[in-house]
């Protein structure tokens, strides 16, 4: 599997609105995030989970895909 270099990604993590539940739950912000992939500029949103860990975890799929699709090489 390719490993990318931290060096070449620049992590942003921002607060998103999050949805009115009833009972008052889960309300607030949650954390979306941007990777962006500096070598070739490819950058990823992720806003659908209220985990940072897992929106990281597809933002980083979502470069990877990108960076290794044919058009890239």
């Amino acid at each position: 599997m390719l490993e990318i270099p931290a060096d070449d990604l620049k992590i942003e993590v921002y607060p998103v609105p999050g949805m009115h539940e009833r009972g008052g739950q889960h309300c607030g912000y949650h954390p979306g995030l941007r990777i962006t992939h500096g070598p070739t500029g490819v950058m990823a949103y992720v806003e659908s989970n209220r985990s940072q860990h897992i929106n990281k975890m597809i933002a980083m799929d979502m470069i990877l895909a990108a960076i290794t699709h044919p058009k890239f090489r």
